[in-house]
Order: structure tokens, then C-alpha cells, then sequence
């Protein structure tokens, strides 16, 4: 189910205060290797605190601090008209440039069928959805471009829908 929504520009919006609005989207590894990366994240910690700290087991430290706190953002200038795909390396430096929404992008609810999984040592799997619903942002002709925001229900996804549109210019 799609349900577009075409850009018209209010110019009214432009003199209001700048805000710029920051949306989660994920963990860059999945909740499985966040999870693991900040189990051992917190280990070499405490093991560097209670028996000795080291240049080289700082080195150790980084591999884990990067699964564990990686996370992809959006961002949206509600000023500008323009949005950000980002990912926080190590959830503190974000990276990424900024997207200008043109008269030709649409916005959309479409329903999610990613997954992650995760299959053990034992040959176990473990399989993890995300949210039913997904808001995404499409270029020219219905190409999706990146996704803004996930969604439980499409009642919310609606309401997201109309506030997006609105933080984007497109009404």
C-alpha cells in the first residue's frame, strides 16, 4: 500500500525559527551485533579497570564501541527543506550529506518485510523483524530513495505521514 503525498512549497514556513528534528532509524549491525558489541564493549571495560589498562587493550576496545554504537539517523531541516541520511559512527560522530527535497520526490507508507537473523553455533537461528511499516521517501517515478521513519500501524503511519509532509513542505 503506498500513499503519496506531492510537494508544494509554503513560503509562509520559511521566516519560522530553524528546527532541525532527528529520527533513530536502526542499529547499523543489526540488534544482534549491537547487542554483542556492547556486551563486549562493557567486558574490556571492566576488565581494563580491574586489572590493568593498556595502550593495546585500548585498541580492543574500538572494534566493539563500533558494533555496539553504530546507529543510522535522519535528519530534517524543517527551514531549509532538506533531510539527512546518517550513520553515527560509534554514536557520536554523525556522517552524511544533505538531500534537498525537489518538486519531483513524493513521500510514502510502504510495508517492511526486512528481517535480521542471526544464526548461532549451534545451528539455531534466531530471526528478529522491524516494524510492520516503513515511511520513505521516493525520487522521481516511485524509486525509493531512503526510509525516514518506522511504523506499527498504519493509523500512525498516516498520522506520521501528515506530519512529514508538513516538516518537508509538501502539502
Amino acid at each position: 500500500m503506498i500513499i503519496t503525498l506531492n510537494p508544494k512549497r509554503d513560503t509562509q514556513t520559511l521566516n519560522s525559527k530553524q528546527v532541525i528534528v532527528k529520527y533513530k532509524l536502526e542499529d547499523s549491525f543489526g540488534p544482534i551485533g549491537s547487542s554483542a558489541g556492547k556486551v563486549v564493549f562493557f567486558g574490556f571495560i571492566f576488565m581494563m579497570l580491574t586489572y590493568s589498562f593498556t595502550p593495546f587493550a585500548f585498541l580492543f576496545i574500538l572494534i566493539p564501541a563500533f558494533l555496539g554504537f553504530s546507529k543510522t539517523h535522519i535528519f530534517i531541516d524543517t527551514e531549509k527543506y532538506k533531510l539527512r541520511f546518517s550513520t553515527t559512527i560509534f554514536g557520536i560522530f554523525p556522517t552524511g550529506k544533505w538531500i534537498a527535497i525537489d518538486d519531483e520526490m513524493e513521500i510514502g507508507v510502504r510495508a517492511n518485510q526486512e528481517q535480521w537473523q542471526y544464526i548461532g553455533l549451534s545451528n539455531k537461528s534466531l530471526r528478529l523483524k522491524q516494524s510492520p511499516y516503513k515511511i520513505v521517501l521516493y525520487k522521481s517515478h516511485m524509486k525509493p530513495l531512503l526510509t525516514l521513519k518506522y511504523v506499527n500501524t498504519i493509523e500512525e503511519a498516516k498520522k506520521e505521514l501528515d506530519s512529514l509532509a508538513k516538516m518537508l513542505g509538501m502539502e
